[in-house]
């Protein structure tokens, strides 16, 4: 289905629950693994989607189509990530710039996360970046998606997620080939 028929759909009262089961059906997957990257857990996720779909649905009628429906569903799911990390925090405001000490607890505690299936050395050297390093990596690296729409999705300028992306990824292999040594 092409994006201007869902927008119809969606913004039609009559074709509004329509449309929005063709949108989950068609974003689920892309948008809860973005979500996943960012909260860690599987149901912490869940529930960072559920609000997603919430907003998006109340929210639909105000989409302007200004950029591609994906970019806006994508920031509004980015958005729920970093409001329930600042909940997560016991409403202390998420440092985006500062270490996530908590990465690899969370992630070898899900029940998800399976440890012999992933390059550990890979997530360590994850854990050992900013909240902001690996979001960006991971939407770019993961998630395929271009710089203009990381700079859409996070209000960040896109030469700092260029320099940002860069950075991580020459990080990464430095730190792959010397543990190869």
């Amino acid at each position: 289905m092409k994006e201007g028929a869902l927008i119809k759909l969606l913004k039609n009262p009559s074709s509004k629950n329509e449309g929005f089961k063709l949108l989950v059906d068609l974003y689920h997957e892309k948008t809860y693994w973005m979500i996943r990257k960012m909260v860690l857990s599987h149901d912490s996720a869940n529930d960072v989607l559920q609000e997603t779909y919430v907003r998006i649905f109340k929210g639909i009628e105000r989409f302007k189509e200004k950029s591609k429906l994906s970019t806006w569903i994508y920031r509004i799911a980015y958005n729920e990530s970093i409001r329930f990390l600042a909940n997560e925090s016991k409403l202390k405001r998420v440092e985006l710039d500062s270490n996530d000490d908590n990465y690899s607890r969370k992630l070898y505690a899900d029940v998800y996360f399976d440890a012999e299936n992933l390059s550990l050395k890979f997530h360590q050297i994850l854990s050992e970046l900013t909240l902001r390093q690996r979001n960006i990596f991971n939407m770019k690296y993961f998630d395929e998606l271009k710089f203009t729409e990381i700079s859409k999705i996070t209000g960040i300028n896109i030469n700092t997620i260029k320099s940002t992306y860069y950075l991580v990824e020459r990080k990464i292999k430095k730190e792959i080939n010397e543990s190869a040594l």
